[in-house]
């Protein structure tokens, strides 16, 4: 656990100097673990220390499925641009000049039935304005620490607002 937290403090403390932003996102996600599959919707608080360069970014989210039971989990990730261009081959798909921000992400998750989960996330797709966030097709492999495997999933597309 330590060789966690020493890198999100870190991460944190170096990211303090920039006007710190709060956000929101919604997301439809599919996930197929060794517990069982499901689709639903992810709903998340984002808390970014480092204002618009989203260095850091701290989220708390919550899965929530069309059917009974509609908790699936809840989890806490940090992720961070690999690096940001403004001149990138999508800009052709934007109206206005957005930062193309590919980023990596890792967290911990737990879902109904005390399941414990760590995922890592590598999303390709993502673009950045000043108060938004798009990320398209952004998967990511989760280990099941209940189950002692791998399973995977994927947010299809995820739209986040910042204030």
């Amino acid at each position: 656990m330590k060789k966690i937290l020493i890198p999100l403090f870190l991460l944190l403390s170096l990211s303090l100097s920039a006007s710190p932003e709060f956000g929101y996102s919604l997301s439809p996600v599919g996930v197929s673990l060794p517990s069982g599959n499901y689709g639903g919707l992810n709903a998340a608080f984002i808390f970014a220390p480092s204002g618009e360069k989203h260095y850091g970014d701290i989220t708390l989210s919550v899965d929530l499925a069309p059917t009974d039971p509609y908790f699936e989990g809840v989890m806490l990730s940090v992720s961070t641009p690999l690096f940001r261009v403004l001149n990138h081959p999508f800009s052709w798909a934007f109206s206005n000049p957005v930062v193309w921000a590919p980023v990596l992400g890792a967290g911990v998750q737990y879902r109904l039935g005390n399941e414990w989960n760590v995922f890592f996330s590598l999303s390709p797709f993502v673009f950045q304005e000043v108060h938004f966030v798009y990320e398209l097709l952004s998967p990511f492999a989760s280990y099941s620490i209940t189950h002692e495997s791998w399973g995977w999933g994927i947010y299809v597309f995820r739209f986040s607002y910042f204030f």
